[in-house]
C-alpha cells in the first residue's frame, strides 16, 4: 500500500519531498522506488512572546535526528516575568523490534511563580528555588500502542512573596513513578497529517511534608483525540478531551489549561481536578516552498475549581469560550508547528492571546 507507506516516512518527521513510485522489474517482479530530502534536524530557535499579562524570551537549540539515529536533545533556557529557567533532555524513541525509548530530562528554576483564579486575578505568588530530574521508559506494543515507566525527583524550596505574607505552600521534595499507555493512528492525505489518539497515566509519590496527607500524592490522568478530514482534504475536523485528578497533591504539581486541552483559562491557573475539551475546524490556506499556512477556530469547555489559597475547598465551574487563530507548518524544518491564538473566556468575559512552538507560552 503506496499510501500507508508514504504515512509511515511523514511520521519520521525528518523528512520532505517524498516521492513514491513502482516500477515493474519484469513479469513476476516489481519494485518500490523512493525518493525523500531530509529535513534541517539541528535547530537553533531564539524566542521572545508577550502575552499581555507576561514576558518570555529565551532560545532553543535542539537536534532531532542527533547521530542519524532519530534520537533527540534538547538544550534551552528562558527569562521570564516570573523568573528564569534552564533545562535540557535526551531521548531515544522505542521501536517495534522490542528495542525501549529512554529519555531523561533535568531543570532547574529560580522564580515567582503566580497562581490565578477564574477572574484572572493574581491571589498567590512565592518564591520557588525548584530543581527536577527524571527517566522514562517506553515499549512498543504492537504498531499503534506505547507502554512507559517514569521515576522522577522534583525539590521546591519555596519562601514568601512580600505581597502574600504567609501564603507560601511549604518546601518540599517528591518522588514520584508514573505508568502510562497510549494509542496512536495516523493518516497523511497530502496535506495534513490526521491523528487519532488515546492516553492514559497514573503517577504515584513519596514526599517528606509535615502534613500527612500530602505524603502520599497520586494523580491520573486521561487524553483523547480524533482528526480526520471532510468534505476536501484542504479542511478537517479535530476534537480533543482531556482531564487530570490529582489527590493529596502539593501545589507544584497542580496541572494547567493544557491538561484540559484549552487555551481560555489564565496562563496562571492552575487545579489539581480539571476536565475538558475542545471541537473545531482547520483549513490549509496556502502551501509555500517552506511549508503550509492554516487558519483554525474551535469552541472550548472546561470543568474546573477555583483557585483559592484561603480556602482549598474552592467553587467548581463550567468555563467556555471560542479559541482561532493560524498555524505554520514548516516543510524544511523537522520542527512543530508554530500557532498564533486569541481565545475568549465568555463565562469571565476576558481575551487572552497565546502562542505555541510544541510548547505553549
Amino acid at each position: 500500500d503506496l499510501h500507508e507507506l508514504e504515512t509511515v516516512i511523514q511520521l519520521e518527521g525528518i523528512f520532505n519531498d517524498i516521492q513514491i513510485s513502482p516500477e515493474q522489474i519484469s513479469e513476476s517482479e516489481a519494485q518500490i522506488n523512493v525518493s525523500v530530502k531530509e529535513k534541517i534536524t539541528f535547530i537553533p530557535v531564539p524566542f521572545a512572546v508577550y502575552t499581555g499579562s507576561s514576558i518570555l524570551a529565551g532560545g532553543v537549540v535542539m537536534d532531532t535526528n542527533a547521530f542519524g539515529q532519530k534520537h533527540m536533545f534538547v538544550l534551552g533556557g528562558f527569562f521570564a516575568s516570573t523568573g528564569k529557567t534552564g533545562f535540557a533532555s535526551v531521548s531515544k524513541a522505542p521501536n517495534e523490534n522490542g528495542i525501549p525509548g529512554v529519555s531523561l530530562f533535568f531543570s532547574g528554576s529560580v522564580s515567582e511563580p503566580e497562581y490565578s483564579n477564574f477572574e484572572d486575578e493574581v491571589v498567590l505568588k512565592h518564591k520557588d528555588n525548584c530543581f527536577a530530574i527524571g527517566i522514562t521508559l517506553s515499549e512498543k506494543i504492537g504498531e499503534n500502542f506505547t507502554f512507559s515507566n517514569g521515576f522522577s525527583f522534583n525539590s521546591h524550596d519555596n519562601s514568601d512573596n512580600s505581597d502574600f505574607e504567609g501564603l507560601s505552600p511549604e518546601a518540599i521534595k517528591i518522588g514520584t513513578m508514573s505508568l502510562g499507555l497510549s494509542y496512536s493512528k495516523s493518516d497523511w492525505n497530502g496535506i495534513f497529517m490526521s491523528t487519532n489518539s488515546a492516553s492514559v497515566s497514573a503517577d504515584f509519590g513519596i514526599t517528606n511534608s509535615d502534613d500527612k496527607d500530602l505524603r502520599y500524592p497520586m494523580g491520573f490522568s486521561f487524553a483523547i483525540g480524533e482528526q480526520h478530514p471532510i468534505f476536501t482534504p484542504r479542511l478537517r475536523i479535530y476534537q480533543k478531551y482531556s482531564g487530570y485528578y490529582g489527590r493529596n497533591t502539593h501545589i507544584s504539581s497542580y496541572q494547567g489549561q493544557s491538561a484540559a486541552s484549552v487555551t481560555i483559562l489564565s496562563n496562571h491557573f492552575n487545579a489539581s481536578h480539571l476536565i475538558g475539551g475542545n471541537l473545531g475546524l482547520e483549513l490549509a490556506v496556502k502551501k509555500f516552498n517552506w511549508g503550509m499556512i492554516s487558519i483554525y477556530s474551535d469552541y472550548q469547555l472546561v470543568y474546573t475549581q477555583d483557585f483559592n489559597p484561603l480556602n482549598l475547598n474552592g467553587d467548581y465551574k463550567f468555563l467556555h469560550g471560542p479559541n482561532g487563530g493560524a498555524r505554520f507548518y514548516l516543510a524544511k524544518i523537522a520542527f512543530p508547528a508554530i500557532a498564533l491564538g486569541l481565545s475568549y473566556n465568555a463565562t469571565q468575559n476576558y481575551w487572552k492571546f497565546s502562542a505555541a512552538m510544541g510548547m505553549t507560552f
